[in-house]
């Protein structure tokens, strides 16, 4: 071979070599920003958890010696905020086991005293029970507030994350882990008196069985992985058995390095999956957002959905999609679709709220006209537009209602539900409008 040519080929090999160790690089590269983005997401939101749970524990303990229904209306609404950052921290937390005794707890707390502050506005004064049960949910909260401190100590460091993706990633679980420590905390406050109260999370609601499992075939986990994979919108290849989760919808749990899927044993339903995503840029609008969320429900053969409401943070947005039966919107039949606003890609999805309430349902004529409605609207309301509407009861019931949307005098978009049946007016809603999305207060 001439030495020209041996010249040749050697300048090549180094050229690919080069070439191949800067792919090498860049891909590990990338490995580690991806690797550095989760371990923030979980410290970030252990943080979230801790903070939230630590107001939520003082707060409960005043509120043992309140007595007004002012200072313990600005109460209630403190615990419902911070109610919900806990339980959005928690789900994006590592676990081992549904977290149901948590989540009802972080369901309960604020609600309970929202009950308890109506019934002091309607003249009714604090009872022992009230008493009783506010001094059990603060005991509760103390109890997950020192566990959930202790863990901040333990667990919440860059060496612990980076063990706990390498843990997850080769299958390692024979190591004590936060997801351990949390299903410690689940089982010692497993047995929390029932609280039974006019709310949508008292505990003869939430033990209710989801209608839409009650009756319906088991599935196995080799058909609720071929329902997971098209959640997940991925191959069944991706995805490997992450345990059983025994609680209020019984469900097969899939995962892979960043998406987590549960399916319902009866009937092999989608109940939720999440996505985990490193935000960018914002590049889609929420018209472009609602429109793939709207192609994926079709993906997924959940049809006859219309969009109500949204909200958009930290890059993802969530549309809230109502079940539409013949004429009536279904507010009780609720999924939620996140589409990250950088990529498109979708990366939340709820069902379980659909999965609770929807049912065949034969609606009747209403008992009175839409014309016969509105005339229990108040007059100071510019109406706008009507419809018909299912929507829930603080009882835990549903109430069939024409949705009179208005505009008062001073440009708030006002929501008025009055009963076709009864003419009572069942409920008021505020439109909130912001650059983030629409919501309802």
């Amino acid at each position: 071979m001439k030495k020209k040519n041996i010249i040749r080929i050697i300048s090549f090999l180094g050229a690919v070599t080069v070439v191949s160790a800067g792919f090498l690089i860049k891909s590990e590269q990338k490995n580690m920003r991806y690797k550095l983005a989760l371990e923030n997401v979980y410290s970030k939101n252990l943080d979230d958890f801790s903070t939230a749970i630590n107001n939520i524990s003082s707060t409960l303990n005043k509120a043992r010696f309140v007595t007004t229904p002012k200072q313990l209306s600005s109460m209630s609404a403190k615990l419902l905020a911070e109610a919900e950052l806990s339980k959005s921290a928690l789900s994006q937390l590592p676990q081992s086991k549904e977290l149901t005794s948590l989540n009802r707890f972080l369901s309960q707390v604020g609600n309970y005293a929202m009950s308890v502050t109506k019934n002091l506005i309607s003249g009714e004064s604090l009872n022992a029970d009230h008493v009783t049960n506010i001094e059990k949910l603060s005991e509760a909260a103390n109890k997950i507030s020192q566990l959930v401190s202790e863990s901040q100590i333990t667990y919440n460091n860059a060496d612990y994350w980076a063990k706990e993706l390498e843990n997850k990633v080769n299958q390692i679980t024979d190591e004590t882990t936060l997801a351990d420590s949390l299903s410690e905390l689940e089982d010692e406050i497993s047995d929390m008196p029932s609280l039974i109260y006019d709310g949508p999370y008292s505990d003869h609601i939430l033990e209710k069985e989801p209608s839409m499992i009650k009756n319906a075939a088991e599935v196995s986990e080799s058909e609720a992985l071929k329902t997971a994979a098209r959640i997940a919108v991925c191959d069944e290849s991706e995805l490997k058995s992450d345990g059983f989760i025994d609680g209020s919808i019984p469900s097969y749990r899939f995962s892979s390095d960043t998406v987590t899927v549960t399916v319902s044993k009866n009937g092999g339903y989608g109940v939720n999956m999440r996505k985990q995503t490193e935000s960018g840029n914002t590049e889609l609008t929420y018209d472009q957002a609602r429109e793939k969320a709207k192609r994926y429900l079709s993906l997924i053969d959940m049809n006859g959905f219309r969009e109500t409401y949204y909200f958009a943070s930290e890059g993802v947005c969530t549309i809230n999609f109502a079940y539409i039966d013949g004429e009536t919107i279904c507010y009780t039949d609720l999924v939620k679709v996140g589409v990250a606003m950088d990529s498109g890609d979708i990366v939340f999805y709820e069902a379980s709220g659909y999965l609770s309430n929807h049912k065949t349902r034969a609606f009747k004529s209403p008992g009175h006209t839409a014309e016969e409605a509105q005339k229990s609207v108040s007059s100071s309301l510019t109406v706008k537009s009507t419809a018909l509407a299912l929507i829930p009861t603080q009882g835990g019931d549903e109430v069939r209602c024409y949705e009179f949307s208005c505009i008062s005098s001073d440009k708030q978009e006002i929501l008025i539900y009055i009963n076709t049946e009864t003419l009572e007016e069942e409920d008021i809603l505020i439109l909130l409008k912001t650059d983030g999305g629409t919501l309802v207060k």
